[in-house]
């Protein structure tokens, strides 16, 4: 079978190396345009958008006026006045909605672009496992721009690998090149790529979780989701009352289970079998067959064995080790 146009000059330039690609198409790309597009962010989100360096990602929440999350982001500064917002597709539409409703006067437009820019998921054992023309940020959270003006980020990563993902345009003949460059890759699948952020502890909200948590239930201000110092923005007042009055009683854990997990789902602790004790927020399987999840937990059975999926005779779930501790940095 010939090979698609342009995967010749990718041989040439990819050495033999164990990089491997996924095209993320469970990830959507909302685009903000226009000279106000940040300060819409700013206002509406938990994260600074008035003072951030372009080499930089931004993680967010979207919250209602209960401080319950109703989408999560990823934002990159994409172009002069453009920012790109990268979070689960089954909430896309809602989150478009939900910030055009706040758009008023400002001089600003949102719109849905993931048709046109194209998310790929990378990984590699190393940093030397990336040619020279895709070489990943130093740091996890840094963003790249290629010189066919693609983004690449570099994500956090619970073990020694070197994670990234690229987002690029497929109406721009550079950029397409570059992704058929990627489409050549061997092939990594969306679960094997959505395990790595479950086991960086890189929570994502989804349609069958949006308003049933407070950020710092899912540890975001333990990944720098949120800003206390920026102001007001829709459950900020929430959210600091968490941060500030009184003990957090529920985290997000890294749990493990035979059994078939997803998110939604209810775990109880046999401590207390007459009610749920936490949620999985995201699950996924890993090689051997062994489920997954980041689940929200109370923090006090946590501690201790007897964790269970669905009900107290359900089957057995385990807590794993997070790859950050559970507390604020002092």
């Amino acid at each position: 079978m010939p090979l698609p146009a342009g995967t010749a000059k990718f041989v040439e330039s990819f050495p033999p190396m164990p990089l491997s690609s996924c095209l993320l198409d469970s990830v959507a790309v909302l685009r903000v345009s226009g000279p106000q597009g940040a300060d819409l962010l700013h206002a509406q989100l938990s994260q600074d958008f008035q003072n951030w360096p372009a080499d930089q990602a931004r993680l967010a929440a979207l919250l209602n006026p209960q401080g319950r999350m109703l989408a999560d982001f990823t934002a990159l500064q994409w172009a002069p006045e453009q920012i790109v917002l990268l979070l689960d597709a089954s909430i896309a539409a809602a989150a478009l909605q939900r910030l055009r409703m706040f758009v008023l006067r400002l001089k600003c437009t949102l719109d849905d672009v993931g048709a046109q820019l194209q998310r790929h998921g990378l990984l590699g054992a190393t940093p030397d496992d990336y040619p020279v023309h895709l070489a990943p940020p130093p740091q996890p959270w840094g963003v790249r721009r290629l010189d066919s003006g693609a983004l690449l980020l570099r994500l956090p990563q619970a073990d020694p690998a070197v994670r990234c993902l690229l987002v690029s345009d497929s109406t721009q003949p550079a950029q397409q090149t570059l992704q058929t460059e990627l489409a050549a890759l061997p092939a990594q699948s969306a679960s094997a790529w959505a395990l790595q952020d479950i086991r960086a502890g890189l929570p994502h909200i989804t349609q069958a979780t949006q308003q049933l948590f407070v950020p710092q239930m899912l540890n975001l201000e333990l990944i720098g989701g949120l800003n206390f110092k920026k102001g007001c923005y829709p459950g900020q007042e929430v959210v600091a009352r968490s941060q500030y009055r009184g003990t957090l009683k529920r985290r997000t854990y890294l749990v493990s289970s035979a059994a078939p997990l997803q998110a939604g789902q209810e775990m109880v602790h046999v401590a207390d079998p007459g009610q749920p004790c936490g949620l999985v927020v995201n699950a996924a399987p890993d090689d051997a067959g062994r489920w997954w999840a980041l689940a929200e937990l109370k923090i006090s059975l946590a501690e201790q064995p007897g964790l269970h999926l669905g009900d107290a005779s359900g089957p057995v779930v385990e807590i794993g080790a997070l790859p950050y501790a559970l507390t604020a940095p002092a």
